[in-house]
């Protein structure tokens, strides 16, 4: 990226806050949709529920989830609660349900509840209509046009918006997702753009996963996520609507305690901290720090820490967030970096330093 009138070698990292800001919103049946992000996803939620017309198994999974946190997660007068916590405690009531238990009807099975499934499948409907109904001229385009050719892109999202953005410039996935033998998986849906030079080297390490990577898997098996990398990966104009028989998107789901059992996940993790430690520049938008995501904050301490035993400190550093965030990056980073500058929006952001 370009800083100060030179090429820098620029480490990103991308939040939930920077796919709400790369667009305003979405229009389904006259509805708002805008990207969810942990705070405010049931509110998206329900936006969503209400802009459907003909598809009651939207809203049929909507109420199922709410029904839970009425009558077994009592969030006395809490509501809506954030994505996190809400999944969490879905994903540990699982496997107790002589504890977690509706007050009628049949009784479930530990190891499983079909919640999980409603909250997943809900999160895509929602990921994959932001996407096909946004303008494809979002500040994620504008940032592609101003990625420089050593530069590495980390998000955190699931949503391929950025993905996207990034294929339509000529970036190939195969080598830019940098998973061991992606070639091989790559599943071509669309036309294959003529790889652009710029963009040959530019990782795009997505540490939580992709809604177009698939594992074989299935709901009940959720465990497979952490467990195996990707059996493909769909490269197309719009995100998939349908689910694949037989298997299941490879993300990571929003739980407090993630756990990362296999090497693809070890590789895309090490190859993101040997980059921050190597980067010139390194720009934040939309990422919040949450506490409870203990690799990532592990990850770019540890990063930090490295750079300051070898004295090379980042010659820049740039958050794009609101004010508390913005103080919450600064003093990790604290003694790390010669100059800093902030935006409160990705716009703003945009107009200083996107042609």
């Amino acid at each position: 990226m370009i800083w100060k009138g030179q090429d820098r070698k620029t480490f990103f990292i991308l939040g939930a806050g920077a796919t709400r800001g790369a667009f305003s919103h979405a229009l389904l049946n006259r509805k708002r949709i805008r990207a969810p992000l942990n705070s405010d996803f049931f509110k998206v939620v329900e936006t969503f529920v209400r802009a459907q017309e003909n598809h009651g198994a939207f809203r049929a999974r909507y109420e199922r989830i709410r029904r839970v946190f009425r009558d077994e997660f009592p969030t006395r007068g809490r509501w809506p609660i954030g994505m996190e916590e809400a999944f969490s405690l879905l994903y540990v009531s699982k496997d107790f349900p002589e504890i977690y238990r509706a007050a009628q009807g049949r009784q479930r099975q530990a190891g499983s509840r079909k919640e999980i499934e409603d909250f997943l499948r809900l999160t895509f409907a929602i990921l994959t209509v932001i996407e096909s109904k946004a303008a494809t001229d979002t500040l994620y385009d504008r940032l592609v046009l101003n990625v420089g050719p050593e530069d590495c892109m980390v998000t955190l999202n699931y949503d391929t918006m950025l993905d996207s953005a990034l294929v339509r410039s000529g970036w190939n996935p195969a080598r830019g997702y940098d998973i061991g033998g992606a070639s091989g998986k790559i599943e071509w849906r669309m036309r294959k753009p003529a790889d652009v030079v710029r963009l040959r080297n530019v990782r795009l390490l997505k540490l939580h996963g992709s809604l177009n990577w698939y594992v074989r898997a299935s709901y009940e098996e959720l465990s497979a996520v952490f467990q195996k990398k990707p059996s493909k990966i769909v490269i197309s104009r719009l995100p998939r609507t349908n689910e694949t028989q037989g298997f299941i998107r490879q993300i990571v789901p929003p739980i407090f305690g993630k756990f990362f059992g296999h090497s693809h996940w070890q590789h895309l993790w090490d190859t993101a901290h040997k980059e921050l430690v190597s980067a010139q520049l390194l720009v934040v938008i939309g990422c919040s720090l949450v506490d409870t995501d203990f690799h990532l904050n592990g990850m770019i301490g540890h990063a930090i820490a490295v750079r300051k035993r070898h004295r090379r400190k980042l010659e820049g550093v740039i958050v794009v967030n609101g004010t508390t965030v913005r103080r919450k990056w600064l003093r990790l980073l604290k003694g790390s970096f010669l100059k800093t500058e902030s935006f409160r929006r990705f716009a703003g952001f945009a107009d200083a330093y996107l042609n």
